[in-house]
């Protein structure tokens, strides 16, 4: 069958598909783009292909009875977005439907009318978006700092949860809304005016601000950047801002720079300069003799009024005038600010202003400013130093970032957004698909699944560490996890993010290690030999092998302090722990009791006691004969020599005070036998002499 010719070319021309189709649906005509639509040459080759395989194309056949239906019931259609089979290679694409009924003559319905469009495309990048704006909400959401986004007129497009929390509402209640609708108008011009500085600086800009409003009650420091937010084409279409909370940071520089000024103020004393600002006319601005020599200049009070921002460094004039205007306008008790005014000899010196309004008209208009200046220089260069420092030291976390992860609810890997390799197991092509399991230890994916767990059922979870082994030594991460919004028909997912906090996990190894250990000599203190003498003793008891505890003392080590400085003292303690410990095997133990007492630990010497003695007794003389060489402390020769008390244990009942008790009274008895000797208290008399220094 051919189909009659239309005489309409708007018909055949049409950009998208046109078509007239019987009451059954048998196909009419078609123009051009709806035979390009289904990769048809010619009406003919569709007309074979419907002849075929029937006239219904819509993935759903269901479809076609709604179409029907819609049309009974309105006599059109409009935008019916369906699946369809494309003719050619039944390839699924969606199109969009317009249609009205066609009736003849008599008003009898004989077919349909419309045209249709393939959104296949359409569809796919409006799917690419959604994703695009799930990942951008939900990175919005783990970052702690507050985040928002306003078009040209300062109308809130999006915020984080950090920034809604601040106001104590949902995001959803600030889109749409206003500064002035959170905030008093005053505060709410301020942000217009940093809105506007970005927008014509076209570039980030950062300040510190600390206005008192609903989202700041506790007029607490923040510092916010404000960047212009551009379309594809480069356009302008709003502002970003980042606001984080520096209020900590800034209570420490404040500490430091409050130490630095009552340094300054008891070496300079009450040397300040001294101005005064006549209000009611411009230049009205005058300084005394001693704020002139700060700038080193000649002058005083008798010297013509100037503008009083002559002097005043370019960058530093809006804060400067801020600060004025807030005081003016009675928002702040003081005027104060800091900035960089031109000396004489061309170089920048840094000085802090501070004053008050003492005079005002009988409407209350300040007419009169008088106050103080101080010279800072000194206090803004230790200042930069530090932020220098500072600044390196984030310089160096920024080059160690965290890794981010998309996880399914069971584990699997889905996308990773991280090139830190370093801090990853497999390259983050190798992870896509990948369970947890399959990629981390046993203990690290339990840790990583139950976090995944909570955020599953709760939203989110942070706090849950795992460590991992790498090239660069073991590795410990901390997990803060939050659940991805979705959409109905899409997979759950999770955004994870890993926090590298190996130094903090050191630092509670050192401060551990502390609690054990002589600080001197880094040998186990006495809490740590107890422990360990005690288990070698129940050791012993369980397999009967002996065990020998030496307590050693330096021969007039307390002359040594007095005739040389405690100093030298402490090198020769730590002289006496290094050969001490070279003395013995690895399983052995040295220890410092405090001063010049040390204590020697031996373990498996064997089932005999004979055996147990000759061994203890030729460590006990290798000691002796080691700690018999001359030392080199600074730059002497001293010698020393010890005295050696050793008791041996076995598998009978003991303490580990009991024993400790027995070798320090072998000590003594060597000690009265002449010093510099080894002696058992096995060896010693029932009665023994009593003890002397």
């Amino acid at each position: 069958m051919s189909p009659e010719r239309d005489t309409s070319s708007l018909f055949e021309h049409l950009p998208i598909g046109a078509y007239r189709v019987a009451v059954d649906g048998q196909i009419l005509q078609v123009n051009q783009a709806f035979l390009r639509m289904h990769r048809c040459s010619d009406f003919a080759q569709l007309h074979r292909h419907f002849k075929d395989h029937g006239f219904n194309t819509y993935v759903q056949p269901q479809r076609r009875k709604d179409f029907e239906d819609e049309m009974r019931l309105h006599g059109k259609v409009t935008d019916f977005v369906s699946e369809v089979f494309r003719v050619s290679d039944g390839k699924r694409i969606w199109v969009r439907e317009h249609a009205h009924a066609m009736t003849d003559k008599l008003g009898k319905l004989s077919g349909y009318e419309g045209t249709i469009e393939d959104i296949t495309r359409e569809r796919k990048a409006r799917s690419a978006l959604r994703k695009s704006e799930a990942m951008l909400r939900n990175v919005m959401q783990t970052i702690p700092d507050q985040i928002w986004v306003k078009d040209l007129d300062g109308v809130y497009l999006t915020c984080n949860d950090a920034f809604a929390a601040a106001l104590g509402i949902e995001p959803e209640d600030i889109i749409g809304t206003r500064d002035a609708h959170w905030v008093e108008e005053s505060v709410a011009s301020r942000f217009l005016i940093s809105d506007q500085w970005a927008l014509q600086a076209g570039r980030t800009v950062t300040f510190e601000e600390n206005n008192t409003s609903q989202i700041n009650p506790q007029s607490e420091l923040f510092e916010v950047h404000k960047t212009p937010m551009r379309d594809a084409q480069g356009k302008v279409i709003g502002v970003l801002g980042v606001s984080r909370n520096i209020q900590a940071r800034k209570d420490a520089e404040a500490q430091l720079r409050d130490t630095t000024e009552q340094l300054e103020l008891a070496i300079m004393g009450a040397d300040l300069g001294r101005w005064d600002h006549d209000l009611s006319r411009e230049p009205g601005y005058r300084m005394d003799a001693r704020a002139f020599a700060m700038l080193g200049r000649m002058g005083g009070e008798d010297m013509p009024a100037r503008a009083w921002s002559q002097f005043i460094h370019p960058d530093d004039l809006a804060h400067v005038a801020q600060a004025v205007h807030s005081h003016l306008s009675g928002h702040s008790g003081a005027y104060q600010a800091e900035y960089r005014a031109q000396h004489a000899n061309g170089r920048w010196v840094w000085l802090s202003s501070r004053g008050k309004v003492v005079q005002t008209s009988k409407e209350g208009t300040p007419l009169r400013m008088v106050g103080t200046l101080m010279d800072i220089t000194a206090r803004k260069h230790a200042e930069e130093s530090l932020r220098a420092t500072q600044a390196e030291l984030q310089a160096t976390l920024d080059a160690l970032p965290d890794l981010l992860f998309e996880w399914s609810a069971q584990g699997h890997y889905r996308a990773v957004h991280s090139q830190e390799r370093r801090a990853m197991v497999f390259a983050p092509d190798n992870l896509i698909g990948r369970t947890v399991y399959e990629v981390l230890p046993q203990d690290a994916a339990a840790a990583c699944m139950s976090a995944l767990q909570q955020a599953v059922d709760e939203g989110r979870s942070n706090g849950v560490q795992y460590s991992l082994e790498l090239a660069g030594g073991r590795k410990w991460f901390e997990l803060s996890v939050v659940r991805k919004p979705r959409l109905a028909d899409e997979e759950l997912r999770l955004i994870a993010i890993a926090r590298d906090i190996t130094e903090r996990k050191e630092a509670e190894e050192a401060i551990r290690h502390l609690a054990f250990h002589d600080a001197l000599t880094g040998l186990p203190n006495r809490r740590l030999l107890t422990d360990r003498l005690q288990h070698a003793i129940g050791q012993s008891q369980r397999s009967r092998e002996h065990g020998a505890l030496m307590f050693l003392d330096l021969d007039r080590f307390k002359q040594l302090n007095d005739t040389r400085g405690h100093e030298v003292g402490d090198l020769l303690l730590q002289e006496v722990a290094r050969r001490l410990q070279q003395s013995i095997r690895q399983v052995d133990t040295v220890a410092r009791l405090g001063g010049d007492e040390f204590v020697v630990l031996l373990q498996n010497l064997g089932l005999e006691q004979d055996a147990a003695h000759l061994h203890a007794s030729m460590i006990g003389y290798k000691i002796l004969a080691s700690l018999n060489e001359p030392y080199v402390l600074g730059e002497a020769l001293h010698t020393t020599t010890p005295s050696i008390g050793i008791t041996l244990f076995a598998n009978t009942p003991i303490g580990p005070s009991e024993v400790l008790k027995k070798a320090d009274t072998a000590m003594y008895a060597a000690k009265q036998r002449g010093r510099n000797n080894v002696c058992f208290s096995e060896d010693i008399p029932p009665l023994a002499p009593a003890k002397s220094a």
